[in-house]
C-alpha cells in the first residue's frame, strides 16, 4: 500500500507494517522519515538495529537475515539503503525472497531514490507495495516551498514576517539540507523569537563565524589567496560546510543561466536577485569560464552533498577548497 505524505505521521502512531520502502530524491525527507520510523519501531519493541548496506553482500545479508532470527529473542530493525533504485538481478531475487515470507521478529526499511514511472510498474516495487507501506517524498516546490519553511521554523518554535521567509526561500533555492541548517543557526541565535531580514542576513554572513557572501564573492572575484584564507578561517572557525556550498551552488546555477543562448542577462539577474557589483563579477566568470567547466563544478556540488550527509566519507573541505578554485578559474 502506498501512503501519502501527509498520511506517514498518523501511520506512524498505529501498528507498523513488517516492509517499507522510503523513497525520495532529497536526502533530508528521506533521513527524516527513516529516523521518525526507527524511533517509533524502537518503542514498539524492536530493540536491535542493523544496516544491511555495511555488509560486503548486502543481498545475500538480507536473505540470511530473513533466515537467521534473533539469537536473543529481541526484533530486529533491518536498514538498507539503495544508491540506485534500479536493482540487479540479485536484489530483485533476495527482495522476493524476503517478502515470499517475512520473518515475525523483523521489520525491513528499504529506502533509496524515488523511483520513477518505470520502475514503479516493475514486478519487485508492485511486490514491495502489495507486502508492505510505500512513502514517496517529493521536494517542496513554489507556494509549497514557502509552506515547508514556515513549518520548518514552528517546529523550532519560531517565526519571521513574509520578507524574512521570501529571503531565505531565494537564498536557499530550493536546497533543503542547507536551509535546514540555516533554520539551526538561525534557532540557536534567535531562540524562540521573531525573525526578520536583517537577522537572517546577520546569520548567514557573520564575518566571524559564518561568512559564506566572502567566500562566495571571492571565488567569483577569482581571488585565490583570499579564498584559501576564508577556506581556513571557515574551517577553523564555526563554519557550515553544507552553506558555504548552497552558496556556491547558487552561484554556478546562476552562471550556468548567463551561458546559456539567447539569454536576457538582466532578466537574469533580476530573478535571482543579484546586483551590482555582483552583477559585473558574474559576467566576468562567465567569460572565464568554459561550459564544461560549469558542469565539472555543478557535478562537484552533487559529490560534496553526498560528503556533507556522510554518504561517502572523503573530507569535505579540499574537495570544497577545490570547487572554488576551480570557479575562480585557478584549478
Amino acid at each position: 500500500m502506498r501512503l501519502k505524505p501527509g498520511q506517514w505521521s498518523g501511520h506512524l502512531q498505529g501498528k507498523l507494517a513488517s516492509v517499507y520502502g522510503l523513497f525520495s530524491d532529497e536526502p533530508l525527507l528521506l533521513q527524516e522519515a527513516e529516523e521518525a520510523l526507527c524511533q517509533v519501531a524502537a518503542e514498539q519493541g524492536f530493540a536491535q538495529r542493523q544496516r544491511l548496506n555495511h555488509s560486503a553482500a548486502p543481498w545475500d545479508a538480507l536473505r540470511d537475515e530473513r533466515d537467521a532470527g534473533s539469537l536473543f529473542a529481541e526484533q530486529r530493525l533491518l536498514l538498507l539503503r539503495l544508491d540506485s533504485i534500479k536493482l540487479p538481478k540479485e536484489g530483485v531475487s533476495a527482495l522476493q525472497y524476503w517478502l515470499a515470507s517475512p520473518p515475525p521478529d523483523a521489520l525491513l526499511v528499504f529506502s533509496g531514490p524515488r523511483p520513477d514511472a518505470s520502475v514503479q510498474k516493475t514486478q519487485w516495487f508492485k511486490a514491495l507495495e502489495s507486502h508492505g507501506q510505500t512513502l514517496l517524498l517529493y521536494r517542496p516546490e513554489g507556494a509549497d516551498w514557502i509552506r515547508w519553511i514556515e513549518q520548518r521554523l514552528k517546529l523550532q518554535k519560531m517565526s519571521a514576517d513574509d520578507e524574512a521567509i521570501q529571503l531565505l526561500a531565494d537564498l536557499s533555492a530550493g536546497n533543503l539540507g542547507a536551509c535546514h541548517q540555516a533554520i539551526l543557526r538561525l534557532q540557536q541565535i534567535y531562540p524562540g523569537q521573531a525573525v526578520d531580514v536583517a537577522a537572517i542576513r546577520n546569520v548567514l554572513a557573520d564575518s566571524s563565524q559564518f561568512n559564506i557572501y566572502d567566500l562566495a564573492d571571492a571565488t567569483l572575484r577569482a581571488e585565490p589567496t583570499q579564498i584559501l584564507r576564508i577556506i581556513d578561517r571557515l574551517r577553523s572557525g564555526d563554519g557550515e560546510p553544507a552553506l558555504c556550498l548552497w552558496a556556491l551552488h547558487k552561484d554556478l546555477r546562476i552562471l550556468a543561466e548567463l551561458r546559456a543562448a539567447h539569454v536576457d542577462v538582466d532578466q537574469v539577474f533580476r530573478q535571482n536577485r543579484v546586483f551590482p557589483p555582483r552583477q559585473n563579477w558574474f559576467r566576468a566568470a562567465a567569460r572565464r569560464l568554459p561550459g564544461h567547466s560549469l558542469l565539472a563544478g555543478i557535478r562537484e556540488c552533487l559529490e560534496i552533498d553526498a560528503r556533507i550527509k556522510g554518504q561517502d566519507p572523503t573530507p569535505v573541505w579540499p574537495a570544497l577548497t577545490d570547487l572554488c578554485l576551480r570557479i575562480a578559474g585557478s584549478a
